[in-house]
């Protein structure tokens, strides 16, 4: 797999695994605290401002509660935990998972983010934006680690959006 900023999809019989390569100049403490404590996360996952506890054990819970939207509060199931270097969660849709996988690397770390949509939920993925939504938020994930966390851009989600476009319908 290529360490290019773009995801790879791919359909398998149970649904679609989407994959995010990425490497960066940071460390794997580092970027495990971005992935797993709280105020880092606000820094760059999520589109809107959140209020987001963690539970970092098996069993325990990721909540994101949208004080400032209508937007559903997001409260995901951790199952899988090795630190500092695999953390996995259930997602948004029934049956949906992430797998967070660091590497130590001479450059940095190395981030796969691999997100699981079962079958019935992959259309509905794509359209409400959760692929491109975790590229933009991948793509906010340096500058935050940086100390200079990028707001929420929505040029930007539709500029990663229309390439996306170009890729499926090529």
């Amino acid at each position: 797999m290529s360490h290019s900023a773009n995801g790879s999809i791919e359909r398998t019989a149970e649904g679609g695994l989407v994959r995010f390569d990425r490497l960066l100049a940071f460390s794997i403490e580092d970027v495990w605290a971005a992935i797993t404590e709280p105020a880092r996360l606000s820094d760059w996952w999520p589109p809107f401002t959140a209020e987001i506890t963690v539970d970092l054990r098996v069993g325990g819970k990721l909540v994101f509660v949208w004080p400032d939207t209508d937007f559903p509060t997001f409260e995901f199931t951790i199952t899988g935990l090795e630190v500092p270097r695999l953390l996995e969660h259930t997602h948004a849709s029934p049956g949906a998972w992430m797998r967070w996988e660091l590497e130590s690397t001479p450059e940095g770390t190395r981030l796969l983010a691999t997100y699981f949509i079962p079958n019935q939920n992959v259309e509905m993925a794509i359209e409400r934006g959760d692929i491109v939504g975790l590229h933009h938020s991948l793509d906010r994930l340096e500058p935050a680690l940086s100390g200079h966390p990028a707001p929420w851009d929505n040029d930007a989600f539709d500029e990663i959006r229309a390439g996306y476009a170009k890729v499926e319908n090529a």
